[in-house]
């Protein structure tokens, strides 16, 4: 199986330049008597008229940039492959290349994702959407229902596009109309399904009944999301509150959902409704919740609860709760950090280890106990903002960064490499030679090696 990549974003103009050199036979190795410039990314699509013979559009995907080479991979037009050298206007010149993004949107993404015969990549490959940060993404509802045969499917951000881990610092997911409730902005309904690096703010959504960021729904499995910010929701959304991560799902034991590196905050229900971070309390399979930062959690109503995260299928679940931060909970009833529902029997498993909560917190779900009596000697309890020392809780400003006295410092759980959540909410590799592991989305303590850009980060207490 192969790996496709092709970018999503809203340059549809990225450059217009003349192919001067072309070899190999699909994919072909191309030079141009000008660069396409710095904006043109692997995944791009090239397009090119065929107006002497034809009379169609030649597509090329850009699989390959090296020097000034790109390697482009036919895709469709005229009567078959040809080379971009050899596309012509009816006087015998060379035609010009167009580099543009692929996708304009997520949805159209999306829709070839749910296509039986796809254009861009093979039915059975790992089909990679890489965003760019060319404008804000205002798609109210993306669906991932239906993907054919292909081996997996990974939403993600170009890495010259990241976030910082500041709101609106990177690629975009701001939608400008609702997606409807109970139905989640990014809605996941397909096996093996990644999604990482987006920043997804509610911020213009408080007047409309959207109340789920991410819901995996109905034919999900198997599924990852990590390094997102999501951020932001106000009002009333309707019969159930704020939700970032939401299901109502069961699955088989064997399903594998991993939650990382995630920064969440600023959810604020202002009438008569619970909120929560995450909310999967039905799922019974294998679930890692690593290295989270939650934080400013609000529910309005005698009987509503403010909750970090509630988890536990009542006869299965395998939880694994380590390294998270819970912390600014504002309760009409209940401030739950952790909360396992249901009394553990023999088929369920809680490994929890190094969370933290907050003052703020109820004791009974706190990171010691989470509602099941866990005693978790290695939790953080009872912890104060000014101990977490966040960067910035200022409204409008957060920034949730560790600041150097944090006392989550070098007070987390080596993790490993599982399921990626070695590189924290910076791209900063927690598992390199010598470091200490915080806790939370951000690894502050230590200096470590960026897989992303800046290439290498320093941190100095």
């Amino acid at each position: 199986m192969a790996t496709t990549t092709v970018s999503i974003g809203s340059n549809q103009s990225i450059a217009t330049v003349t192919p001067s050199s072309a070899s190999g036979s699909n994919p072909y190795t191309v030079a141009f008597g000008s660069s396409p410039g710095s904006n043109a990314a692997v995944g791009d699509i090239v397009t090119m008229d065929d107006s002497a013979n034809t009379g169609t559009t030649f597509i090329y995907l850009l699989t390959g940039i090296s020097g000034s080479d790109y390697t482009l991979k036919y895709c469709s037009g005229g009567t078959g492959a040809d080379s971009p050298t050899n596309i012509t206007d009816e006087y015998g010149d060379q035609q010009d290349a167009v580099f543009k993004r692929a996708f304009s949107t997520i949805t159209l993404f999306e829709a070839m994702v749910d296509d039986s015969s796809p254009s861009y990549w093979g039915s059975s490959d790992d089909v990679v959407g890489e965003l760019h940060s060319d404008s804000t993404f205002t798609d109210a509802t993306v669906t991932f229902d239906s993907k054919q045969s292909l081996s997996s499917v990974k939403l993600t951000v170009n890495s010259d596009d990241r976030h910082d881990g500041t709101a609106e610092s990177g690629a975009l997911l701001k939608p400008t109309s609702g997606s409807g409730h109970n139905v989640g902005i990014i809605k996941i309904g397909i096996d093996d399904f990644t999604i990482e690096w987006l920043d997804i703010s509610a911020d213009s959504l408080d007047s409309t009944n959207t109340n789920k960021f991410i819901n995996i729904s109905t034919g999900a499995g198997d599924c990852t999301i990590r390094n997102m910010l999501m951020h932001d929701k106000g009002g009333n959304p309707g019969s159930s509150g704020p939700t970032c991560i939401a299901s109502g799902l069961s699955l088989a034991t064997s399903n594998n959902w991993y939650f990382l590196n995630n920064i969440i905050y600023s959810l604020i229900e202002t009438s008569n409704d619970s909120v929560s971070a995450i909310n999967i309390r039905k799922f019974k399979g294998n679930l890692y919740i690593y290295n989270n930062t939650i934080y400013k959690l609000t529910s309005q109503g005698g009987s509503k609860d403010a909750v970090g995260m509630r988890f536990g299928d009542e006869t299965h679940v395998v939880a694994n709760i380590k390294n998270n931060i819970v912390a600014g909970l504002t309760e009409g009833d209940i401030a739950a950090a952790y909360w396992m529902d249901e009394t553990p029997n023999s088929n369920r498993v809680l490994n929890s280890a190094t969370n933290l909560s907050d003052d703020t917190t109820d004791a009974a779900k706190d990171a010691e106990d989470f509602d099941v009596n866990k005693n978790d000697s290695t939790a953080l309890i009872g912890k104060t903002l000014g101990q977490i020392d966040f960067v910035s809780t200022s409204a409008g400003s957060e920034d949730l960064h560790l600041d150097t006295s944090s006392v989550c410092l070098e007070a987390g759980t080596d993790l490993g490499t599982t399921g990626g959540v070695n590189i924290d909410i910076n791209g900063v590799d927690r598992d390199a030679t010598g470091v200490t592991w915080d806790i939370g989305a951000h690894q502050k303590s230590t200096a470590a090696t960026s897989t992303g850009s800046p290439a290498f980060f320093l941190f100095m207490d």
